[in-house]
Protein backbone atom coordinates (compact mmCIF):
# COMPACT_ATOMS: atom_id res chain seq x y z
CA UNK A 1 0.00 0.00 0.00
CA UNK A 2 1.17 3.54 -0.63
CA UNK A 3 -0.30 6.95 -0.77
CA UNK A 4 -2.74 8.47 -2.59
CA UNK A 5 -1.07 11.81 -2.15
CA UNK A 6 2.30 12.83 -3.50
CA UNK A 7 3.31 14.79 -0.11
CA UNK A 8 1.91 15.13 3.74
CA UNK A 9 1.95 17.78 5.89
CA UNK A 10 1.13 17.50 9.05
CA UNK A 11 0.40 19.65 12.89
CA UNK A 12 1.81 18.68 15.78
CA UNK A 13 0.08 19.87 18.89
CA UNK A 14 -3.31 17.28 19.16
CA UNK A 15 -2.32 15.91 15.82
CA UNK A 16 0.96 13.84 16.36
CA UNK A 17 0.83 14.07 20.31
CA UNK A 18 -1.71 14.47 23.29
CA UNK A 19 -0.25 18.12 24.08
CA UNK A 20 -3.40 20.26 23.85
CA UNK A 21 -4.26 19.73 27.12
CA UNK A 22 -0.72 20.79 28.76
CA UNK A 23 -0.89 24.19 26.54
CA UNK A 24 -4.52 24.63 28.20
CA UNK A 25 -3.23 24.25 31.80
CA UNK A 26 -0.79 26.44 30.92
CA UNK A 27 -2.66 29.19 30.24
CA UNK A 28 -5.05 28.75 33.03
CA UNK A 29 -1.82 28.77 35.44
CA UNK A 30 -0.62 31.92 34.23
CA UNK A 31 -3.39 34.45 34.48
CA UNK A 32 -4.85 32.49 37.37
CA UNK A 33 -4.28 35.49 39.76
CA UNK A 34 -6.98 37.01 36.94
CA UNK A 35 -10.06 35.09 38.04
CA UNK A 36 -12.48 37.27 37.29
CA UNK A 37 -10.95 37.65 33.74
CA UNK A 38 -9.95 33.68 33.02
CA UNK A 39 -12.81 32.53 31.45
CA UNK A 40 -13.00 34.85 28.95
CA UNK A 41 -8.91 34.33 28.24
CA UNK A 42 -9.72 30.90 28.19
CA UNK A 43 -12.37 31.30 25.71
CA UNK A 44 -10.18 33.51 23.62
CA UNK A 45 -7.04 31.16 23.63
CA UNK A 46 -8.99 28.08 23.16
CA UNK A 47 -10.29 29.56 20.10
CA UNK A 48 -7.38 31.29 18.99
CA UNK A 49 -5.33 28.00 18.01
CA UNK A 50 -3.11 29.04 15.22
CA UNK A 51 -2.00 32.35 17.25
CA UNK A 52 1.57 32.73 18.75
CA UNK A 53 1.59 32.73 22.41
CA UNK A 54 3.28 35.89 22.65
CA UNK A 55 0.42 37.54 20.87
CA UNK A 56 -2.40 35.71 22.64
CA UNK A 57 0.00 37.52 25.75
CA UNK A 58 -0.91 40.92 24.05
CA UNK A 59 -4.00 41.09 23.63
CA UNK A 60 -5.00 39.47 27.14
CA UNK A 61 -3.11 42.13 28.77
CA UNK A 62 -4.10 44.96 25.97
CA UNK A 63 -7.91 43.52 25.72
CA UNK A 64 -9.25 41.36 28.21
CA UNK A 65 -7.08 43.01 31.20
CA UNK A 66 -6.81 46.27 30.12
CA UNK A 67 -3.25 46.56 31.21
CA UNK A 68 0.24 48.13 29.62
CA UNK A 69 1.88 44.86 27.93
CA UNK A 70 5.92 45.80 27.95
CA UNK A 71 9.12 43.43 26.62
CA UNK A 72 9.99 42.65 30.39
CA UNK A 73 6.32 41.11 30.57
CA UNK A 74 6.92 39.34 27.28
CA UNK A 75 9.98 38.13 28.26
CA UNK A 76 8.67 37.26 32.04
CA UNK A 77 5.05 35.24 30.91
CA UNK A 78 7.23 33.62 27.90
CA UNK A 79 9.85 31.88 30.30
CA UNK A 80 6.76 30.92 32.89
CA UNK A 81 4.92 29.49 30.11
CA UNK A 82 8.26 27.87 28.43
CA UNK A 83 8.91 26.41 32.28
CA UNK A 84 5.17 25.02 32.53
CA UNK A 85 5.11 23.17 29.11
CA UNK A 86 8.24 22.37 27.75
CA UNK A 87 9.19 18.94 29.74
CA UNK A 88 5.75 17.87 29.18
CA UNK A 89 5.55 18.27 25.37
CA UNK A 90 8.76 16.28 25.51
CA UNK A 91 7.04 13.74 28.14
CA UNK A 92 3.80 13.03 26.95
CA UNK A 93 2.11 10.22 25.11
CA UNK A 94 2.09 10.42 20.91
CA UNK A 95 -1.39 10.46 19.32
CA UNK A 96 -2.24 6.49 18.53
CA UNK A 97 -0.41 5.43 15.48
CA UNK A 98 2.03 8.31 14.52
CA UNK A 99 5.19 6.56 15.42
CA UNK A 100 4.00 3.37 13.03
CA UNK A 101 2.32 6.54 10.51
CA UNK A 102 6.01 8.42 10.03
CA UNK A 103 7.91 5.30 10.12
CA UNK A 104 5.96 4.05 6.98
CA UNK A 105 5.48 7.19 4.53
CA UNK A 106 9.19 7.84 5.55
CA UNK A 107 11.38 7.73 2.58
CA UNK A 108 7.90 6.83 0.38
CA UNK A 109 6.39 10.61 0.50
CA UNK A 110 7.89 13.51 1.38
CA UNK A 111 6.72 14.33 5.10
CA UNK A 112 6.70 18.08 6.53
CA UNK A 113 5.54 19.27 9.83
CA UNK A 114 4.10 22.81 10.33
CA UNK A 115 3.39 24.41 13.45
CA UNK A 116 2.70 27.86 15.44
CA UNK A 117 5.13 26.64 18.73
CA UNK A 118 8.04 29.13 18.84
CA UNK A 119 10.84 28.23 16.84
CA UNK A 120 13.83 27.24 19.63
CA UNK A 121 11.20 25.57 22.06
CA UNK A 122 9.42 23.27 19.18
CA UNK A 123 12.53 22.39 17.51
CA UNK A 124 14.00 21.30 21.02
CA UNK A 125 10.84 19.20 21.44
CA UNK A 126 11.20 17.55 17.88
CA UNK A 127 14.71 17.11 18.84
CA UNK A 128 14.37 15.50 22.55
CA UNK A 129 11.50 13.52 20.73
CA UNK A 130 13.51 11.98 18.15
CA UNK A 131 11.31 13.23 15.42
CA UNK A 132 13.62 15.40 13.12
CA UNK A 133 14.65 12.35 10.93
CA UNK A 134 11.04 11.91 9.62
CA UNK A 135 10.55 14.91 7.79
CA UNK A 136 11.59 16.52 4.81
CA UNK A 137 11.36 20.55 6.15
CA UNK A 138 10.02 21.36 9.72
CA UNK A 139 8.21 25.09 9.66
CA UNK A 140 7.60 26.59 13.32
CA UNK A 141 5.96 29.57 14.68
CA UNK A 142 7.85 32.04 12.56
CA UNK A 143 6.10 30.83 9.28
CA UNK A 144 2.17 31.34 8.92
CA UNK A 145 1.30 27.57 7.45
CA UNK A 146 -0.48 28.93 4.69
CA UNK A 147 2.80 30.62 3.58
CA UNK A 148 4.77 26.93 4.17
CA UNK A 149 2.47 24.86 2.47
CA UNK A 150 2.88 26.98 -0.40
CA UNK A 151 6.85 27.00 -0.24
CA UNK A 152 6.28 23.41 0.40
CA UNK A 153 4.45 22.90 -2.83
CA UNK A 154 7.16 25.18 -4.95
CA UNK A 155 9.45 23.06 -3.82
CA UNK A 156 8.42 19.95 -4.66
CA UNK A 157 7.05 20.85 -7.86
CA UNK A 158 3.59 19.96 -6.96
CA UNK A 159 0.44 20.83 -7.69
CA UNK A 160 -2.11 21.58 -4.67
CA UNK A 161 -4.49 18.27 -4.88
CA UNK A 162 -1.48 16.06 -4.72
CA UNK A 163 -0.62 17.27 -0.98
CA UNK A 164 -3.05 16.60 2.00
CA UNK A 165 -2.44 18.62 5.24
CA UNK A 166 -3.48 16.37 8.21
CA UNK A 167 -4.36 18.84 11.57
CA UNK A 168 -6.91 19.15 14.34
CA UNK A 169 -8.21 22.51 14.56
CA UNK A 170 -10.66 24.41 12.98
CA UNK A 171 -7.35 27.00 11.87
CA UNK A 172 -5.90 23.72 10.33
CA UNK A 173 -9.07 23.39 8.03
CA UNK A 174 -8.82 26.68 6.83
CA UNK A 175 -5.29 26.63 6.20
CA UNK A 176 -6.11 24.07 4.06
CA UNK A 177 -8.70 25.42 1.82
CA UNK A 178 -6.43 28.81 1.84
CA UNK A 179 -4.28 26.87 -0.63
CA UNK A 180 -6.49 24.48 -1.63
CA UNK A 181 -4.61 21.29 -0.62
CA UNK A 182 -6.81 17.99 0.85
CA UNK A 183 -7.72 17.87 4.65
CA UNK A 184 -7.82 14.96 7.00
CA UNK A 185 -8.79 16.03 10.41
CA UNK A 186 -7.76 14.40 13.60
CA UNK A 187 -9.92 14.56 16.47
CA UNK A 188 -8.37 16.35 19.65
CA UNK A 189 -11.59 17.58 20.87
CA UNK A 190 -11.24 21.23 19.16
CA UNK A 191 -13.91 21.89 17.24
CA UNK A 192 -13.94 22.15 13.38
CA UNK A 193 -15.91 24.05 10.75
CA UNK A 194 -19.33 22.38 8.77
CA UNK A 195 -19.77 18.65 9.01
CA UNK A 196 -18.23 18.05 5.79
CA UNK A 197 -14.63 17.55 7.19
CA UNK A 198 -12.73 14.03 7.25
CA UNK A 199 -12.32 13.48 10.77
CA UNK A 200 -10.68 10.53 12.47
CA UNK A 201 -10.00 9.98 16.26
CA UNK A 202 -6.02 9.06 15.99
CA UNK A 203 -3.16 8.55 13.07
CA UNK A 204 -3.56 4.56 12.76
CA UNK A 205 -7.24 4.89 11.30
CA UNK A 206 -5.71 8.51 8.97
CA UNK A 207 -3.07 5.62 7.97
CA UNK A 208 -5.40 3.22 6.55
CA UNK A 209 -7.73 6.07 4.70
CA UNK A 210 -4.52 7.31 3.01
CA UNK A 211 -3.54 4.13 1.90
CA UNK A 212 -7.08 2.89 0.79
CA UNK A 213 -7.53 4.89 -2.53
CA UNK A 214 -5.00 4.75 -5.52
CA UNK A 215 -2.17 7.36 -6.14
CA UNK A 216 -2.51 10.78 -7.09
CA UNK A 217 -1.61 10.08 -10.98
Amino acid sequence: MTSKFKVIILDFDGTLVESIGIKDRAFRALFSGHPDHLPEIMAYHISHNSVLRFKKFRHIYENILKRPYTHILEFQLSAAFHEFVFKELIACPEVTGASAFLTFFHGVVPIYLVSKSPDYEFNQVIKARGLQKFFNGIFPGSWDKADAIRHILRREELMSPEAVFIGDTKEDQAVAEATNVAFIGRNSGRPFDGYAVTVFSDMHQIYHHITASEDVT
